[in-house]
Formats: structure tokens, C-alpha cells, sequence
């Protein structure tokens, strides 16, 4: 029970936190990037702005999975008792 909790509070952390998470990964990916511009080099403004919204979609989704696995396991939880 107390591991459904944990992951209902990760996911929501994600879901409220996606769009700050995604600028602070864009920016830290970035300035690797820039240091680095031989493995790949820096992206454009219009990139960083779909990546910054590829990564707020991506967390939310990660978000939603744990709080929905977490729900169905916590009702599996109730039926079985």
C-alpha cells in the first residue's frame, strides 16, 4: 500500500511539474550541446521550443501512467480483502 502512494505522489508531482521539468532537462541538454557541439550540436530556438514540449507531454504521460497503475492496484487491493 505504501508503494501505491509513493507512485500516486511521483505521478503527481510529474503531472504538476512536467512544463518546469522539461525547461530545467532542456536547458541542462542544451548547454551539454554547446560544450559538445561534435556528438551533436546545439538546436535552434525553434527546436528547443518542441523539444521543451515533446518533454512537458512526455512527463505528464509518465505522470498519468503511475497515478493510473497506481489506482488499478490499489483497487485490486480493496477486492481482494
Amino acid at each position: 500500500m505504501f508503494m501505491t502512494i509513493g507512485f500516486v505522489c511521483v505521478g503527481l508531482a510529474l503531472l504538476i511539474w512536467a512544463a518546469p521539468l522539461s525547461i530545467r532537462y532542456n536547458a541542462w541538454t542544451t548547454a551539454f550541446r554547446e560544450r559538445n557541439p561534435n556528438i551533436n550540436p546545439p538546436p535552434t530556438p525553434e527546436m528547443r521550443a518542441l523539444n521543451t514540449k515533446i518533454m512537458t507531454t512526455m512527463f505528464r504521460g509518465i505522470g498519468f501512467m503511475f497515478v493510473l497503475l497506481s489506482m488499478i492496484r490499489l483497487i485490486g487491493s480493496f477486492k481482494s480483502s
